[in-house]
């Protein structure tokens, strides 16, 4: 049985849809802020480009992208218009605070990490552009005392399932691959990426024919099971 779990974050061990607008625009103020009359059409489509220009770029290389990169992608492709002091970081907070309201808890998670701490050390391993954003959420919902390291990807500099993100958290937490098992709700990044160095993997993930799935109620003894 595998003495370390590295859980996914986002859509593992908490729920969110990406395709939801947060209700307060916060690239919309920003722009207005900067004294530019735009649309609020017009900031979704430049927040999407400097999204994605990013994005594609990440995708191929591997290597992650923060907040602050993607404001001031934003930033440029409305003008780079003159801005008060500290009006960036200000973007990156509003959008993140609004960002995350839509955020909640996944169901059967609190009771998963429960039972899972009387027996393994916990992690978690995220793909995320902020470094503040996984342990703030982690205490927002009550399981930072269970999760004993957060390797994120924007720190690492390297995103799943890139290789270097996951030999990274096995040297922090001093686990060598075999010893360990990955959680995720990704196949590619969650899945494939920690069996290519070793590791045993869980998918929590959607089901379809050919990636069934386990519950975060079945995981522990899923793990357990595990030799």
């Amino acid at each position: 049985m595998p003495s370390q779990v590295f859980f996914d974050f986002f859509g593992t061990l908490v729920d969110y849809d990406p395709s939801i607008h947060p209700t307060y625009n916060a690239p919309l103020a920003f722009a207005r802020m900067a004294g530019l009359t735009i649309s609020a059409e017009a900031v979704d489509e430049q927040w999407r480009r400097a999204w994605g220009q990013l994005d594609d770029a990440a995708a191929e290389t591997g290597r992650e992208f923060s907040m602050h990169e993607v404001a001031q992608q934003y930033w440029h492709t409305i003008g780079a218009p003159s801005l008060p002091a500290g009006a960036i970081e200000t973007l990156i907070a509003d959008y993140i605070d609004a960002w995350t309201e839509k955020v909640a808890i996944a169901a059967g998670a609190h009771d998963c990490v429960e039972d899972l701490t009387t027996d393994h050390r916990l992690a978690v391993v995220s793909n995320t552009h902020h470094p503040e954003l996984v342990p703030r959420l982690l205490r927002k919902f009550g399981l930072h005392n269970a999760i004993e390291t957060v390797i994120t990807s924007v720190t690492i500099g390297w995103r799943k399932p890139h290789p270097k993100i996951f030999e990274t958290a096995l040297r922090q937490c001093g686990v060598a691959a075999t010893d360990a098992v990955f959680v995720g709700d990704n196949w590619q990044a969650d899945i494939e990426g920690p069996r290519a160095i070793g590791m045993a993997a869980v998918y929590v993930g959607p089901a379809n024919e050919r990636t069934p799935t386990v519950t975060l109620t079945d995981l522990p003894h899923v793990i357990r099971s595990l030799s």
